[in-house]
């Protein structure tokens, strides 16, 4: 397959970058997927995060590769991925982003980037997220492992930040805000309350995901972006029974 585009990555570089990029794509549409259906985010949210800032991460640098092999036909060197991007996931998303924005007029349709790019941009919950994923994946998963061994952590814990998506999400949507009032003096409305914010926030992942996507399969990302961005959307049975 690597012989297939206009870049200088091997065949095998190629058949590991299927492999990375199955990886991420599955671990975000599974943790979408547990986020949306989530009964009680106090027993679910350690693997939602676990598989998003994973997922989200994986995706950052495959975008970010892509965007190299178009400008070098080559692929990130080991020393960007290690000592200049590492786990740093809210330092990744505003370079691409910014990479994505800045080659827009690659697109084959540019006006289909820039809504997916205004929908990311314009979304409040999206920064509040990719910082508590981003806590999550640095060092917040051992929280209180490292409690645990006279050495706490600086930041607050993991959970901390994730409320605090919640609360931005629940700021900036009147409706959800309202139903949240009512929940209140109501607490039979508490699951619809918290499946919806729990969709509010998916929809955050989920509009980064098509952005992504989308940037791929319009060439922004280069011509080998163009076959991964609709194959990163693509997403095989993952539930028995569908």
């Amino acid at each position: 397959m690597g012989k297939n585009f206009d870049d200088d990555l091997t065949v095998l570089q190629g058949l590991q970058f299927i492999q990375e990029s199955d990886s991420a794509k599955h671990l975000l549409a599974y943790g979408v997927r547990a986020l949306r259906t989530a009964a009680f985010i106090e027993t679910t949210r350690d693997p939602i995060m676990t598989m998003l800032s994973i997922g989200v991460e994986k995706t950052l640098k495959l975008g970010l590769g892509l965007n190299h092999v178009a400008a070098t036909r080559t692929w990130l060197p080991l020393v960007v991925l290690k000592n200049e991007y590492r786990h740093d996931l809210i330092k990744m998303e505003g370079l691409l982003r910014d990479a994505i924005r800045q080659h827009i007029g690659r697109a084959t349709h540019p006006q289909y980037v820039r809504v997916a790019l205004e929908a990311v941009d314009g979304d409040p919950v999206w920064p509040s997220l990719v910082t508590a994923l981003n806590r999550y994946g640095q060092e917040g998963r051992f929280y209180f492992l490292d409690a645990l061994a006279d050495n706490p952590q600086r930041e607050e814990s993991p959970q901390s930040f994730w409320d605090a998506t919640e609360r931005v999400a629940l700021e900036n949507e009147d409706e959800l805000n309202e139903l949240f009032h009512r929940m209140i003096s109501d607490y039979s409305l508490s699951d619809e309350f918290y499946r919806r914010l729990n969709e509010r926030i998916a929809d955050s992942l989920q509009r980064f995901w098509d952005l992504a996507a989308m940037a791929g399969v319009q060439g922004v990302l280069g011509d080998r972006g163009k076959g991964w961005g609709h194959d990163f959307k693509l997403i095989g049975r993952q539930v028995a029974g569908e």
